[in-house]
C-alpha cells in the first residue's frame, strides 16, 4: 500500500506512514487484520482486559438518582448559604464600645461571695483550680456580646473549656440603661455576692 500523503510504500502491519508519520485510515488497518485472520479487539474486550482479576464490572446509576443527588447538593449548598446569611446579618455589633468597656470592668471589680477577692478575681481563681487539678483544656476568658433586638442589654462572660467538653461559663445580663446585672449560669451565682 503506497501512502496518499507522500506516495512512499507502507508496510501492512504498520499503523503510520514510516516517511511522513501519517496514521493509516482505520478501515485498512482492519482490512490487513482481517487479512492476516487476525480481529480487532473491541471497546469491550479492551476494558476487560485492563480490568484487574477479581474486580467486578462497573455498574452505572440511573439517571434518576444523579438527579436526585444533584437536588440535594442544591439545596445543601442553599441552606449553608442562607444560614451564613442570616448568622453574619445578626451577630453584628450593636453594642456601644462607650457603654460596653466600663460596664463589664465595673462587673469584674464587683466583690464577689469569696472575702476580699473581686468577680475577677475569684474566676481567675476557679480557673486555676482547674489548672491545678490538670482538668483545664483552654481559657476564653472575658467576653461581651449584644442581645439581639436590644441595644441596652448585653451577655458578659468569662468562660474555660475542661476535660470531657466541659464548658465552665460565668455568665450575667447587664442592663446599661439601669446599670444592673443579673447571673444567667451556675459559676456566675457562685460568683455573686448579692
Amino acid at each position: 500500500m503506497k501512502c496518499p500523503r507522500c506516495h512512499v510504500e507502507v508496510p501492512a502491519e504498520a499503523q503510520r506512514c514510516p516517511d511522513c508519520k501519517l496514521p493509516k485510515p482505520k478501515s485498512l488497518i482492519a482490512q490487513n487484520a482481517k487479512n492476516k485472520g487476525k480481529s480487532l479487539p473491541d471497546s469491550k474486550s479492551k476494558t476487560q482486559s485492563a480490568r484487574k482479576p477479581g474486580m467486578k464490572p462497573e455498574r452505572k446509576l440511573p439517571r434518576w438518582v444523579s438527579l436526585v443527588a444533584g437536588a440535594v447538593s442544591v439545596a445543601l449548598i442553599a441552606a449553608v448559604g442562607a444560614y451564613t446569611y442570616w448568622y453574619f446579618s445578626n451577630t453584628t455589633s450593636d453594642l456601644d464600645p462607650h457603654l460596653a468597656q466600663p460596664a463589664m470592668q465595673k462587673l469584674r471589680e464587683m466583690p464577689s461571695k469569696q472575702a476580699n477577692l473581686t468577680i475577677d478575681q475569684y474566676l481567675n481563681q476557679e480557673l486555676e483550680k482547674s489548672r491545678r487539678v490538670g482538668n483545664l483544656v483552654s481559657v476564653q476568658g472575658w467576653t461581651m456580646r449584644p442581645v439581639q433586638g436590644n441595644r441596652s442589654k448585653m451577655l458578659i462572660s468569662f468562660s474555660f473549656q475542661e476535660r470531657d467538653n466541659t464548658e465552665q461559663r460565668a455568665e450575667w445580663l447587664a442592663d446599661l440603661s439601669h446599670d444592673t446585672f443579673t447571673p444567667q449560669t451556675e459559676l456566675a451565682s457562685a460568683a455573686w455576692k448579692q
